[in-house]
């Protein structure tokens, strides 16, 4: 998937749209029941697309083209002036992209807990990073060196949006289907705009993919949702 910066709102909704026909595509290609531990982590990124996303994008979307019809909205949040409205529109995009990337991870790393539990193995409690690296090689995943870098690129976004914005670790440079994820230590990264967070977690999810319909995984009849 080539990387696109959204030059407005509205240029953002299939972008977010791609990432939901992903996990159902993840979905068909499982076949397994919605209480299914694997279902259910497509299912709570697809969610968190539906509510934490695209509410404030819409939002932001119908204020930037239909500034007339604001009042409404002025109304529902108890402000006085498109000002306001901006400066909160402004904060909840903000702190939606941090919330969405970082409950988009939490999605799936408990998926993947929950996957390798059922086969028998428990990770050690460490750092991402480690669970990353046995993940990739106890299904043994092609080009795992590689997969881990980009499997990280979401984590370490998270990490500097929960740092306003800095990334306080060594400096790193991740290539994403042609796009620089550049992170620069003690310096505010530039990849954490809406379209890289979409762009980064579609990618990610291809990896999933290779995960869950390995062929170990897809032996497993059932795995219950805890």
């Amino acid at each position: 998937m080539t990387f696109q910066k959204a030059n407005s709102w509205i240029e953002l909704l299939p972008q977010l749209d791609s990432i939901k026909s992903k996990c159902n595509g993840i979905l068909d290609i499982l076949g397994v029941t919605e209480d299914d531990a694997r279902a259910q982590g497509m299912i709570h990124i697809r969610q968190l697309c539906n509510t934490i996303a695209l509410i404030p994008i819409k939002l932001q979307q119908n204020v930037q083209e239909r500034p007339r019809n604001i009042h409404p909205i002025l109304i529902i949040l108890g402000l006085r002036s498109t000002k306001d409205l901006q400066n909160v529109l402004t904060d909840l995009n903000s702190n939606s992209k941090a919330s969405f990337i970082t409950m988009v991870q939490f999605a799936i790393e408990n998926c993947i807990v929950q996957v390798i539990e059922a086969m028998g193995t428990t990770l050690p409690k460490g750092k991402f990073s480690k669970d990353t690296e046995l993940v990739l090689q106890l299904f043994n995943i092609p080009d795992p060196e590689r997969k881990r870098d980009l499997l990280m690129v979401p984590a370490m976004i998270r990490n500097s949006l929960h740092n306003n914005g800095i990334h306080k670790w060594s400096s790193q440079t991740v290539t994403v289907d042609g796009e620089d994820y550049v992170f620069e230590k003690d310096n505010r990264i530039n990849c954490g705009s809406w379209s890289h967070i979409f762009h980064a977690v579609k990618s990610n999810l291809n990896i999933y993919e290779e995960i869950l319909t390995s062929e170990r995984i897809r032996a497993i009849r059932h795995i219950p949702a805890k």
